[in-house]
């Protein structure tokens, strides 16, 4: 299971909770967007459900928590690729300020540190990066 956040550093942006719930069913037909409930709706205001392929042993889908204040963004995947796929999206989508700007969004616990996001960053640019590090910390090759 991969667990990340994208998480606004400051300024004015917010992330859209209901445009990312009318985006998503184009490219996930069964998304499902649930109403948080209960002490957790203090903090999310909703769950979008974006669900992976129906095949026996499938990779699972992605879970958005979306953040009532707009602020972040919890996501749980069964997958690198699939976590990577809706990161991208969202920052596609929500037209995240650029890293240099005020309100810009970091990526975190995808990376050791947190990982500035831009609206172009693709998927195979965070896989790519993830690779490395994991390449890295299993052969031993850690930077000086």
């Amino acid at each position: 299971m991969i667990e990340a956040m994208l998480a606004v550093n400051g300024g004015r942006f917010r992330f859209d909770a209901d445009l990312l719930a009318d985006l998503a069913p184009p490219v996930w037909p069964e998304a499902l967007l649930v109403r948080a409930q209960g002490q957790v709706a203090d903090v999310i205001g909703s769950y979008l459900h974006l669900p992976g392929p129906h095949r026996p042993q499938g990779a699972r889908g992605c879970v958005l928590g979306l953040h009532r204040s707009g602020e972040a963004i919890g996501i749980s995947a069964g997958t690198d690729r699939a976590a990577a796929d809706v990161i991208a999206w969202i920052c596609a989508v929500s037209k995240v300020p650029q890293p240099h700007e005020p309100g810009h969004v970091l990526l975190l616990d995808w990376m050791p540190d947190p990982l500035p996001m831009s609206a172009s960053m693709p998927a195979e640019e965070l896989l790519r990066l993830r690779r490395m590090l994991r390449s890295s910390f299993f052969t031993g090759d850690h930077p000086e």
